[in-house]
């Protein structure tokens, strides 16, 4: 019987000059508007609002598994996602759109932590890198989105 990993990822909270406005799910395109878990970050952690998915705190949305990845998305990376999917006609890859993430760290099937150094900015192909880490966390501010997604992190073998 496998045994099924977790990591449990770090936060680090920022406090932000000046909240970046409300947004949600509606506003971001395609499949990012669909993640497995999310939410919204609060000022104080007490704050924090379940967006998505069945679970009660942020503690459970930045879990990673095998393959899982998460991605922080502010107001601006996500009319930039919105933008570029409107040029391309809603014709973009699902890695495309976690290129506008401002984090996006995961976890390879067999259970190795990376982040993802995919940018493109609307300027090209995208061609993911995900680079090895020992350790992963995630820089957060208030408004921001903390989104997990299934399946988006390939092999690395």
């Amino acid at each position: 019987m496998a045994t099924k990993q977790v990591y449990e990822v770090e936060i680090d909270r920022q406090k932000a000059a000046q909240a970046a406005g409300n947004y949600d799910l509606a506003d971001l395109p395609g499949g990012l508007g669909k993640p497995v878990v999310g939410a919204r970050i609060g000022k104080q952690p007490k704050q924090d609002k379940i967006i998505a998915g069945n679970v009660r705190s942020l503690a459970a949305v930045t879990k990673l598994y095998p393959g899982a990845a998460i991605a922080i998305l502010g107001r601006p990376e996500s009319r930039w996602a919105m933008a570029y999917s409107r040029r391309m006609g809603g014709n973009v890859t699902m890695t495309e759109l976690l290129s506008y993430a401002r984090q996006l760290i995961g976890m390879t099937p067999e259970g190795g932590l990376v982040v993802c150094l995919c940018g493109h900015a609307g300027q090209g192909d995208c061609i993911p890198l995900w680079a090895p880490k020992d350790e992963v966390s995630l820089t957060v501010q208030p408004n921001d989105l903390v989104l997990r997604f299934e399946d988006v992190v390939p092999s690395q073998e």
